[in-house]
Order: C-alpha cells, then sequence, then structure tokens
C-alpha cells in the first residue's frame, strides 16, 4: 500500500462518525493536499510494528494578538484498537515538536468531546471547543516529544499544573 492509500485508509477511519463520512473523497486531492509539492498541511503517521494506526496533520496559522507562528491542528486520528496507550498523546508533542521546528510557538485545535479530555488536560478550552497550547506549556510539551508516552503525560501534568 502506497503513503497516499495508508493516509487515505486512516482518514476514512477518521471520518467514520462525520457528516461527511460516506462523501466520496478523492485519493488525487488528498495526495496533492497533504504529500504533493506544496502541501496545505503537514501529517505526521503513528505506527506499530511497521502498520500506520494513527495521524495527526497541522498546517502554519498566525496568531495576530500576540504577534507569532504556530500550528493550528487540523486532524488527530488512532485506530480504536490502539487507543487507551499514549498514541494520541505522542502525536500531540510529536506535532508541537515538528510546530516549533518550523518556527512556531503555540499549538492550537478545534475539536469535540472525544478529544477534550485529552487536550482539556493541560489548556484552557471555550465553548467551541478550541484550545491553545503556548509559551511555556508548549515549550515543555515539545521538548518532551523523544520520551515515552508516560513521560510525556508527566511533563504535561506538570505543565498545567505550572501554567493554568
Amino acid at each position: 500500500m502506497s503513503d497516499a492509500e495508508t493516509l487515505a485508509a486512516l482518514i476514512d477511519g477518521f471520518a467514520q462518525n462525520h457528516p461527511g463520512a460516506t462523501h466520496p473523497r478523492s485519493l488525487q486531492a488528498m495526495t496533492a493536499a497533504y504529500l504533493g509539492p506544496d502541501p496545505i498541511s503537514r501529517v505526521l503517521l503513528a505506527e506499530r510494528d511497521g502498520s500506520a494506526i494513527g495521524f495527526g496533520a497541522w498546517r502554519k496559522t498566525y496568531d495576530p494578538y500576540w504577534s507569532c507562528f504556530g500550528g493550528e491542528v487540523m486532524a488527530l486520528y488512532v485506530e480504536p484498537p490502539s487507543r487507551g496507550h499514549g498514541v494520541a498523546l505522542s502525536l500531540v508533542a510529536a506535532l508541537a515538536a515538528e510546530i516549533k521546528a518550523y518556527g512556531g510557538c503555540f499549538l492550537q485545535a478545534n475539536y469535540g468531546d472525544t478529544l477534550s479530555p485529552l487536550y482539556e488536560r493541560l489548556v484552557q478550552g471555550r465553548d467551541e471547543r478550541a484550545c491553545h497550547l503556548s509559551t511555556e506549556a508548549f515549550e515543555t510539551i515539545a521538548s518532551a516529544s523523544s520520551n515515552s508516552p508516560r513521560e510525556i503525560l508527566r511533563h504535561w501534568r506538570k505543565a498545567g499544573q505550572q501554567f493554568k
């Protein structure tokens, strides 16, 4: 299976409970959007034993209030059998590290009830379910990305207590 086909299969799982679940998705358009020469979003895959089990996608954004660049998480998905093992947390940390490597200083995301327990452990959610991981908390989480999920969670909790 090609990288594009692997990502397309994960996106199908991601869209399963979305109103657009049955909407046809073009492999060609998805390939151009994520894997082409001018991608609109960057994608990271989570793998276990050589198989893709999840992904995170982000795009560059700018915060006019704080006058700095960051990253907006467009999608975060882990296949159901792999949930509960720190994969999503590892993906968030890897996304933060990549955003930082691209010159960003924050991560923001819009999310639903499924992801609220993950994001809202550290960040302040608003009614529209948008979150913002920035400043010292962003640095703390991004620097923990090479650690195990358990260590990332320790950093996450420490940052949450220190910066709330």
